[in-house]
């Protein structure tokens, strides 16, 4: 008779920064529905996988559900897999940082559980070859991962049914491949399927094993609550009474059948992973220029972390939470495009930059320190403005513009500049969408045909800039009273004929923002009919306590965040219930165009509208002269 074991692999995670309601509603939908099913079958075996940051919400939030699970674990109705603190993709890290993210993970867990897994479930199962140190110094013995990265290795399907073992620097580590046909029908399909597609694999002498890893949130909240209930009852109540496929635990079917032998893999993930990717995780680095940003301020942050004369392991816990993974990418779920998991990321990173500033004595009591450095790692220095309250940190080689500000002051931590660029996505074609053509950040110059409208700004209308200021690489030098100078020349272009145009930024810190004086000139022969405009971007404080909240910015009058607008004021002023107001103030222009920047991505509930900030342009309506200068003021500040 055929015959198979069977490992019931379920995910459990939320990301740093969800959203209350979120939580909430996930946790009614699928968590308490989960823990009903595992009690009525403890009998059979489980395994489960709970993220650090969910963990933390569920000790905090449902203590009583983590006593139940934790109860059916003694019991023996589960085997437990560890993770990272959190849930971070442990080779996009430092070498140490993933020793300790997965040592933090394991003590969070001990104090909890009273004991340390010893397998482990990899964050979106990015595997590298690097990976068995971090792991088996942690005392680790397992890992589950996806059957595509053993094909990457060439071998055959056969080889997915069975545990092998991998090495790396002399540290062994044992494998268990998920498997991608299983992961497609269970539980998509009726357990009779199921069962008949298991057996497929199977075997008549005992010894394969066919493994389903997923997320819980199938269960419940993916698809309804009453059918999750049925097809979990239908298909576990089978189970439990079949002789030819029996439920094991990881750690028991190693003590009982052990390795196949030895294999090396290459870089992978589970299927879908590496078709987002181009086949690579770290490639979502370079095609989203805020998940770089946010990676290089990792690695900014943990220079500074590095300095301390201790380990503070408050100010290392907000760094290694930062590190969740899902605002750092995108696929079938919102990732990177949902502006509160950004938010978070940024609140933790600047939590411990400020705990580490404050332990070095890093200012030494200077006001204000700026530093060239390659931030990005691109090639192009930027300079990074720093003062106890915030930071401004500066692009010359992308028009520039700036793209980090950061509040610093305690309990304000916030990057007002976390706006996203829409991006060209697959599931865009045919909706009528323009994706960027530069980076959504601030200080941008443009120089607008004159039938240029709000509209064809935000939604990106192609040919409706006549120059190449936006995107020009600026020369930069620092005054020895801290001021920061950005200078360049590009051309106005109408037809072939070009004309240039001079362009000066000088940069003042405040105490709370900043404060920008454009110098424009025209140094060609023939005047230009224009409208010039100067382009910012900010993003407010989400609640992400409340469901129903309100983000209006005030002009002459109130007015809410969704709505656009143009017309005169000198100042702007956005208020959340939260935060602290954002101020923008202006001098020398005519017209200010303000639209809510939003981003359409693919969700699990299909195409959604996403809020990524406020837009606004500072437009005045100009013939510039040759040889004459034209000044215009900007200041952008927190009121406190």
């Amino acid at each position: 008779m055929v015959k198979i074991n069977f490992i019931f692999t379920i995910h459990f995670h939320q990301p740093i920064g969800q959203l209350k309601w979120v939580n909430e509603r996930v946790y009614e939908n699928s968590y308490k529905l989960l823990l009903d099913i595992f009690k009525k079958y403890a009998d059979l075996k489980f395994t489960i996988h709970i993220s650090g940051p969910l963990l933390m919400y569920l000790r905090d939030t449902f203590p009583d559900w983590i006593e139940e699970i934790a109860k059916l674990g003694d019991y023996g109705t589960f085997e437990f897999l560890a993770g990272s603190l959190g849930e971070a993709i442990l080779p996009l890290l430092p070498v140490e940082d993933r020793l300790y993210q997965v040592k933090e993970y394991l003590r969070f867990f001990e104090n909890i559980f009273g004991f340390k897994p010893k397998g482990l479930w990899l964050p979106e199962r990015v595997w590298e070859p690097s990976l068995p140190e971090p792991l088996v110094r942690n005392g680790i013995e397992y890992v589950l991962i996806d059957d595509s990265t053993l094909y990457r290795s060439g071998r055959s399907e056969p080889d997915n049914y069975y545990v092998w073992l991998t090495e790396d620097s002399g540290y062994k580590l044992k494998i268990f491949f998920i498997d991608t046909g299983l992961r497609y029908v269970l539980p998509w399909r009726s357990s009779e399927e199921v069962f008949n597609y298991m057996l497929s694999k199977g075997s008549d002498t005992s010894e394969r094993v066919i493994v389903w890893g997923s997320d819980a949130e199938k269960f419940g909240e993916w698809r309804d609550r009453e059918w999750a209930v049925w097809w979990l009852n239908d298909f576990l109540s089978k189970i439990r009474v079949r002789r030819d496929i029996r439920m094991v635990h990881p750690s028991e079917y190693i003590r009982e059948y052990g390795v196949k032998g030895l294999l090396y893999l290459p870089s992978g993930s589970y299927d879908k992973m590496l078709e987002w990717s181009s086949g690579f995780f770290r490639n979502f680095l370079v095609k989203y220029r805020e998940s770089n940003n946010m990676h290089k301020k990792m690695l900014w942050v943990r220079k500074k972390l590095l300095k301390m004369p201790y380990r503070d392991e408050d100010a290392w816990r907000h760094y290694y939470l930062a590190q969740c993974n899902d605002p750092y990418w995108h696929g079938l779920f919102g990732g990177i495009y949902l502006s509160h998991l950004r938010q978070a990321v940024y609140e933790n990173y600047i939590v411990a930059e400020r705990m580490a500033e404050e332990s070095i004595d890093y200012y030494s009591g200077e006001e204000v320190l700026i530093k060239t450095i390659d931030f990005d790692y691109d090639g192009f220095n930027e300079y990074l403005i720093e003062t106890p309250n915030i930071n401004l940190y500066l692009k010359p080689s992308d028009g520039g513009t700036l793209f980090e500000y950061d509040v610093k002051i305690k309990g304000m931590e916030h990057n007002i500049q976390d706006t996203m660029t829409r991006y060209y996505e697959s599931y865009l074609e045919n909706t009528g969408f323009n994706p960027d053509w530069y980076r959504r950040v601030s200080l941008r110059i443009h120089l607008w045909s004159l039938d240029t409208s709000l509209n064809d700004w935000i939604n990106n209308t192609p040919f409706k800039d006549k120059s190449d200021l936006a995107t020009k690489n600026y020369k930069t030098i620092v005054t020895s009273d801290k001021k920061l100078i950005m200078r360049t020349i590009g051309g106005y272009y109408d037809g072939v004929k070009r004309v240039d145009v001079f362009v000066e930024k000088k940069l003042e810190v405040l105490k709370t923002g900043y404060s920008v004086e454009y110098t424009i000139k025209n140094i060609g022969g023939e005047a230009i009919k224009t409208k010039l405009g100067i382009e910012y971007h900010i993003a407010p404080k989400i609640d992400r306590e409340n469901k129903d909240t309100s983000i209006n910015y005030i002009t002459d009058h109130k007015r809410d965040i969704k709505e656009k607008w143009k017309g005169y004021v000198d100042k702007i002023v956005i208020k959340t219930p939260i935060y602290k107001d954002i101020a923008l103030e202006q001098r020398g222009f005519d017209d200010i165009w303000v639209s809510p920047l939003n981003s359409l991505a693919r969700t699990e509930k299909g195409l959604k509208e996403i809020f990524q900030g406020i837009a606004v342009m500072f437009i005045k309506n100009i013939v510039l002269e040759p040889n004459k200068e034209y000044v215009f003021n900007v200041k952008h500040y927190i009121i406190i």
